[in-house]
Formats: structure tokens, C-alpha cells, sequence
């Protein structure tokens, strides 16, 4: 079923006036402009809320039917292009569950300073500038010499980039370019682009457009870099830009636990003797692949965001994922749904005050296993491994959907076969998160 928002709205508004022939445009010249008082007046929204998809789910219906995209070019004026291959978006998510995170020793006690957040919940200021004084910024690009010199918004001089079918190159002249941190030495210019949670992917623009400003104001090399940071935990990915538009190539990778251990000890079967399952809670079988997200949603309820529109804003998604990743936060009994929007339960509150990322792991895990639907994967899971001849490592792929469809139904009954093999990706996903952040034996 195909959802409406405020902005397909806006859009469709905007494609269906004749005297703009937005369409008509594109198939003729390969692009098509709009300015924001178009927008405004036939869209009837704000232009800055009708242009910026940040994530590629957030664009509007009719983008993504016609696969286009759309870039500032001007103050006030909008270019819309096809991009078939959806270039314009850099896939992060599968490049995020390959990374395991090292630990990484900070050579400034950080405690000392009163502003470092004692659970490591950080805003996206916070995550760049403790990185930087815990040198791990340095660290990973290889470089003791940097200095803060940008921040925040500027205008943009005049460059140029050719569209993906290569039949039209844009002028750009006096955009708006946000860049979150900037660190300058005498040999480079580094350009970071932070997130506070993990991302399906992201808008290319967000580091293409200051990695073009400052490739023509400066002979130093330009390294665009993204940031992610996501409970307790740092991502980073140094990238090249190549010739052609939308062509971008992870240079370097690294996961970084700062002054954490990255994994928690776990013997299964003793968790699994110690906790017993509870009856399962009156909320939905999880829909909300990324547990982690699960664990920053508890904070942005935290944060004063409690309903599932600032939530899906926080993380750039829609709001349908917004209620997905509230619902399974209060699956796990760390939220509760009053009229108004969520609330922190007397669990989440102690659990977004814990110091270390694994008593946040513990915590989780115990959540888990009082729910039956887990604890039951969980003791197959274990069960598998000790009726191995050679104890064979634990696997967290060694139950077959099947099966995890009929834990579900066994004990969800009024769920139905579909909705249940629906579940299954969530539910293997969760399994995964305990895997990667615990040494499970």
C-alpha cells in the first residue's frame, strides 16, 4: 500500500501544473528547475521542507516512481534530475553490519571534563568534538596536525557537476552548504558529515557539495568523511569521489568502542537458566530491523522527542518507522505509549542512565530473554551447539525462518502465517545484534 505524506502531496500539486510541464521538461533536456516560491505557492508547503530527502526513503511518492532526485543550485532555485541508479544515495547499511568495533583508549581522560556525558549519549557536536579531543579523529586519518577551522553554514562560490546520463552539466552558484566539522593541517582538509544513529543511506549532497566548494578554494587534498555514531559506538568512512556523478569510493572503514569494551561476555546457557521468559507484552511483534536504533529511539524519547513524527525526524525516516522503532522500543519494556506520544518507563529511564555501552548490552539481552518469542530462538539456538559432536560455534543464522515462524505463532496465536514471516527479518536481525555485540559461548 502506497503511503501519502504532506510532501507527496506538495509534489503532486507541483507535477500536475501545466504551466511548469516539470515532466514534459525532463524528458525532453534531462532535467527540469523549480524555484521555492513555485514551490511554495503551488506546492502550498515550505520549500526547505518539500526539497530536503536526506535518506532515499524520504522522498516523495512521485520521485521515487520517476526515480528522480532533486539538488539546490541557486539561492532559491531547484534542479530535478533522473538518477535510474540512485546515485544520489550512498548505501551505508550493508557497509555498517560488516564493521565489529575495536576498542579505542582515549589519550585525554575524558571524565575530567563536566560536559562529557557520562552514559556517551552524544549530539552530533558532542560525538565529533570528543572524538577529536580523544584523538580518534586523528587517529583514523592518520593525521596528529588537525585544527578545527569550519562549522556550520556558509554560501557556496561557482562549480559545476554533469548529470548521470551525462547529456547536461549544472552550474552551481551561492547554495547554502552546512558542514557539521571541518579540521584543516598543512597536508588536507577534512570534511565530516555526522549522524546520531544508524542510516540506510544517505544523501550524497550532504558531503559532494563542501568536497566541490573547498576542491576549488584549496590545492590541499579534500577528504570528505561520514561519522556515525550509534550506542556507544563510532563508525567512520573516508571517501573518494570519482569522476563521474554519484561515484563515490569507501577509501577506509574503521568501528571504534572510545573507552568501552566493545563486546560483553555472554555464556548463554547460564543467561538463559537465569532469566526466565515473562508473558509476551501487550505491544506488536517488533517490525524495527536495527536494534541499536531501538536503543537510540530510548534516548530521543529521553531528549523531549516523544512522538513518532520527531522520532522519524531524528533519524531521517518516515513516520510509519517512527512508530515501528517506538513500538519495539516499548516491546522491550523500555518505553511506554500514552495518548500524547512515548514516555520513558521506569526501566528506560535507568537504562539511558547506564555509563557503559555493555551494561547496555546486558541489559538488552536480559530484555530479550524475558521475552518467549527470543528466549525460545535463543535456547534452540544453544541447544543446537551443545547436541553438536564438535561444539560447533553458535551461529545466529542456525534456525531456519520456518522455524522462527512457528516460535512466533506458538506464541502470538492470533497472528496469521504472513504477518508472521514478516516478522522474521526483525527477529533474525535482533538475534545478529547479539552476536556482534556479545562473544556469545
Amino acid at each position: 500500500m502506497t503511503r501519502h505524506s504532506q510532501n507527496d502531496d506538495a509534489w503532486q500539486r507541483v507535477f500536475d501544473e501545466p504551466s511548469l510541464g516539470l515532466l514534459a521538461a525532463l524528458e525532453r533536456d534531462g532535467f527540469a528547475s523549480v524555484s521555492a516560491e513555485q514551490l511554495k505557492q503551488i506546492g502550498r508547503r515550505e520549500p526547505r521542507l518539500m526539497a530536503k530527502f536526506d535518506t532515499s526513503s524520504e522522498r516523495p511518492n512521485i520521485f521515487k516512481r520517476h526515480a528522480l532526485t532533486i539538488f539546490p543550485i541557486e539561492n532559491g532555485r531547484y534542479v530535478i534530475f533522473p538518477d535510474q541508479r540512485q546515485t544520489s544515495y550512498f548505501r551505508v547499511q550493508d557497509e555498517l553490519a560488516a564493521l565489529l568495533p575495536e576498542r579505542y583508549r582515549s589519550e585525554t581522560f575524558l571524565p575530567r571534563f563536566d560536559s562529557y556525558p557520562r552514559n556517551q549519549h552524544f549530539s552530533e557536536t558532542q560525538a565529533i568534538d570528543f572524538a577529536y579531543i580523544s584523538k580518534l579523529l586523528q587517529t583514523f586519518v592518520e593525521d596528529d596536525a588537525l585544527l578545527l577551522t569550519l562549522r556550520g553554514r556558509l554560501r557556496s562560490g561557482d562549480f559545476a557537476f554533469t548529470l548521470p546520463d551525462g547529456r547536461a552539466q549544472v552550474q552551481v552558484s551561492g547554495v547554502q552548504i552546512e558542514i557539521d566539522s571541518g579540521y584543516e593541517s598543512d597536508r588536507a582538509i577534512y570534511l565530516i558529515e555526522a549522524k546520531i544513529g544508524k542510516r540506510d543511506d544517505f544523501h550524497i549532497r550532504q558531503l559532494l557539495y563542501p568536497y566541490l566548494e573547498w576542491s576549488r578554494r584549496s590545492r590541499k587534498a579534500v577528504v570528505p568523511i561520514l561519522l556515525i555514531y550509534s550506542n556507544g559506538v563510532y563508525y567512520f568512512f573516508q571517501f573518494e569521489f570519482q569522476q563521474r556523478f554519484g561515484e563515490m569510493r569507501v577509501v577506509k572503514k574503521r568501528c571504534y568502542a572510545l573507552e568501552d569494551a566493545p563486546r560483553l561476555h555472554v555464556h548463554l546457557a547460564n543467561w538463559l537458566r537465569r532469566i526466565p521468559a515473562e508473558d509476551e507484552p501487550k505491544f506488536p511483534v517488533p517490525q524495527a530491523d536495527d536494534l541499536d536504533t531501538v536503543v537510540e529511539t530510548t534516548h530521543a524519547v529521553a531528549d523531549g522527542k516523544t512522538s513518532k513524527t520527531e522520532i522519524a525526524e531524528s533519524f531521517e525516516f518516515d513516520e510509519r518507522q517512527g512508530d515501528y522503532y517506538a513500538n519495539a522500543a516499548a516491546y522491550l519494556g523500555l518505553l511506554e505509549r500514552q495518548q500524547h506520544g512515548f514516555v520513558l518507563s521506569e526501566a528506560g529511564a535507568r537504562f539511558v542512565g547506564m555509563a557503559s555501552r555493555n551494561e547496555r548490552s546486558a541489559y538488552v539481552l536480559e530484555c530479550l530473554l524475558k521475552r518467549p518469542i527470543f528466549h525460545d530462538l535463543l535456547g534452540q539456538l544453544c541447544a543446537k551447539s551443545t547436541e553438536s559432536l564438535f561444539a560447533a560455534p553458535l551461529s545466529p543464522d542456525d534456525v531456519p525462518p520456518q522455524e522462527i515462524v512457528r516460535i512466533i505463532l506458538r506464541h502470538r496465536p492470533p497472528l496469521n502465517e504472513t504477518t508472521a514471516n514478516r516478522r522474521v527479518a526483525t527477529i533474525r536481525s535482533w538475534i545478529r545484534w547479539v552476536f556482534k555485540n556479545c562473544d556469545v559461548i
